[in-house]
């Protein structure tokens, strides 16, 4: 019997080890990132924030994150031991495009829409916005993004995506 109870101890051991060493855990595939954000509606109205965070490369490499539209507009604030990048804006464009200025296999961001308290008029629409995550310039995933009803809190759309 108590080479039996043996048996088992060393069966049980050797199926837990067994377990921890996962083959089928996917490798880390690194992809240059883009994020390209179509905004509809009375988009003078809001305040526009958005960051970008744990851009991640090999174990734990840092990638900075640069925006390409428009071309003029830079980051409000870079946080670089975070890893973190933000935009507030008010100005009004219809469409932001960010991307890494590296490969990355994991990023995160943030999206959210502030209405400035204006009275809105006839013509007022509420803000949304379409946002496409691209990896090496294939459409990886897509969200959709409807602000608040005005006098509301704002709701943030926050992900973190992994090739």
């Amino acid at each position: 019997m108590r080479r039996l109870k043996t048996l088992f101890f060393y069966a049980f051991i050797f199926l837990a080890i067994s377990c921890n060493n996962d083959p089928d855990e996917a490798p880390l595939v690194e992809k240059t990132a883009r994020i390209e954000i179509a905004l509809d509606g009375s988009v003078e109205q809001y305040l526009i924030n958005f960051g970008v965070h744990s851009l991640y490369q090999g174990q734990s490499d840092f990638v900075s994150a640069s925006i390409l539209q428009p071309n003029d507009l830079e980051w409000t604030q870079v946080i670089d031991e975070a890893n973190t990048f933000n935009l507030s804006t008010s100005t009004t464009l219809t469409e932001l495009v960010i991307e890494s200025e590296e490969p990355v296999h994991t990023f995160g961001f943030n999206f959210n829409v502030i209405h400035s308290g204006e009275l809105p008029d006839e013509d007022f629409e509420e803000l949304s916005a379409t946002i496409r995550i691209f990896g090496d310039n294939a459409e990886v995933q897509t969200f959709q993004y409807t602000a608040r009803p005005v006098g509301e809190v704002s709701e943030v759309l926050s992900e973190v995506v992994r090739f």
